[in-house]
């Protein structure tokens, strides 16, 4: 049996020997009702529990790995679940050997289909096909994807495999492409709040990530208009059959605009599932030159408003209006606490260092100091005529530069909205961001202005940095940190 599953040509006594170095041999043994003489050997019993450990090792990966309809899913990620030395030691030379062996025709092995993305073998347990627990939808199964790195939105990591690098052990493929594009490539800018998040950039992180997201609604967007006009769309994510760029909205020390590149997978290693494998940051003017000159066009970068007055606050409008409950009940621990314990009376304990607590806790402490705000109306009417006062101050400085207001794109609802600085603390020091919704409507006389959040000054420049470096005197990276 050993011999006709292996896929070598192997001596099977000897295969025995080193195996099963404790078996016991019967040299003339003679099956009932045969006259065949066998060369026989016993194992101990305890081998068989090794045997129905393996297996229900096996039939725990096809449970816990997302299938397709058919219960199809990628043979190579038990080669990565199950360890060799277990199938060593019981004598297999193989994972494919120990599924055939131990599963015979029960395990369906095909090849995979290189056109739709799918890996080399493919793989069923026909025991599991049509049960109910196929069907279930995904989110209750567990998908077998590796970590690419920190920091990657959900629409680029399903877009692309980014390679470990491999002169540099242990880091991810996504942190080694945003570490060589900052210091190899993109314009010099600060990709951190502070020293412990230098290396990991997650300003930088953030900005190609939600970049990629934008170009795919883009292109959905064009999509649709050119299906309605009957044009050929101008996609911003380019594809062809083995490549693909995109415009990072970058430029290098020369202002040369930044592309991403990748190639097409092939289908060669079971575990990239991604259609896409990065190959690196450059500018058209480059060793990349040859991909670029194989599409009709340069790739545009994201685009985030369509007219330029989004991008300035009308002072014309009325003062913006503000949503108290969802300040203080929603994001009272965005609020600086130096400017909330100015107007209260012994009417809380307040603790030193709230983001110190577990999140339970601390979920329960802002709970519990929203609902003393509320029941104490000298301290709310404190807080928030303080906190109109800052909106009033911040609109002067509008209508004496109207860079103070800086726009920033929404993603959740794909719009453009506009951060005003407020000072709440100490009249010198800007500690949050209003974040304002433009209602404009002029056929209806209607030019009003919604204050719907706050944002810390980190998420401020975060979104901001979407649009472009943010060219004030209160929104910079190294203002952006926790304190």
């Amino acid at each position: 049996m050993v011999a006709e599953r292996s896929e070598k040509t192997i001596d099977v006594e000897e295969f025995i020997k080193v195996n099963y170095p404790d078996a016991k041999y019967e040299p003339n043994y003679k099956p009932q009702d045969t006259d065949d003489v066998f060369l026989a050997f016993r194992i101990a019993p305890n081998r068989l529990k090794y045997i129905s450990k393996m297996k229900k090792k096996i039939e725990g990966v096809f449970k816990t790995i997302t299938c397709d309809a058919d219960g199809w899913v990628p043979f190579a990620i038990f080669g990565q679940k199950i360890n060799r030395a277990e199938y060593e030691a019981m004598g297999f030379l193989n994972i494919r050997e120990v599924v055939r062996c131990l599963f015979c025709e029960r395990i369906e092995f095909r090849q995979g289909d290189i056109s739709k993305h799918e890996a080399p073998v493919q793989v069923r347990d026909l025991k599991m096909v049509g049960r109910e627990d196929l069907t279930r939808p995904t989110a209750t199964r567990v998908t077998f994807k590796p970590k690419q790195g920190s920091y990657l939105g959900a629409e680029l990591d399903t877009y692309a495999y980014f390679p470990r690098p491999k002169d540099i052990p242990g880091l991810k493929g996504w942190d080694a492409a945003v570490n060589s594009l900052a210091v190899n490539l993109a314009l010099e800018e600060r990709w951190y709040y502070d020293d412990a998040d230098k290396q990991n950039r997650p300003i930088l992180k953030n900005y190609l990530s939600f970049t990629f997201q934008r170009l795919q609604y883009e292109d959905k967007l064009e999509k649709e208009a050119a299906a309605k006009d009957k044009r050929q769309p101008r996609f911003k994510i380019l594809e062809n059959q083995l490549y693909a760029v995109w415009n990072t909205g970058l430029v290098d020390n020369i202002y040369d605009p930044i592309y991403a590149y990748f190639m097409r997978n092939d289908g060669r290693t079971a575990t990239i599932t991604q259609p896409w494998i990065f190959m690196g940051f450059n500018t058209a003017n480059s060793s990349q030159q040859k991909i670029m000159s194989s599409f009709a066009y340069r790739p545009e970068r994201a685009s985030y408003f369509n007219d330029p007055r989004e991008l300035l606050y009308d002072t014309r409008a009325t003062e913006p209006t503000l949503d108290w409950e969802h300040f203080l009940k929603d994001n009272i621990s965005r609020l600086p606490i130096g400017f909330i314990k100015k107007g209260y009376e012994d009417c809380f304990s307040f603790v030193d260092n709230p983001l110190a607590l577990p999140k339970q806790n601390r979920e329960k402490y802002y709970r519990s100091m929203t609902d003393a705000i509320y029941a104490d109306d000298d301290w709310k009417q404190f807080i928030t005529t303080r906190f109109r006062n800052a909106v009033t101050v911040a609109l002067a400085r509008v209508a004496w530069n109207y860079k103070t207001a800086i726009p920033v794109y929404y993603p959740t609802a794909k719009k453009l909205q506009l951060l005003l600085p407020l000072a709440l603390e100490d009249k010198k020091r800007i500690d949050v961001a209003l974040v304002c919704n433009h209602v404009y409507k002029p056929e209806e006389g209607v030019n009003n202005y919604e204050g719907r959040t706050i944002f810390t000054l980190q998420m401020a420049y975060n979104n901001a940095r979407l649009i472009t470096r943010p060219d004030s005197d209160w929104l910079m990276a190294d203002m952006a940190i926790n304190k």
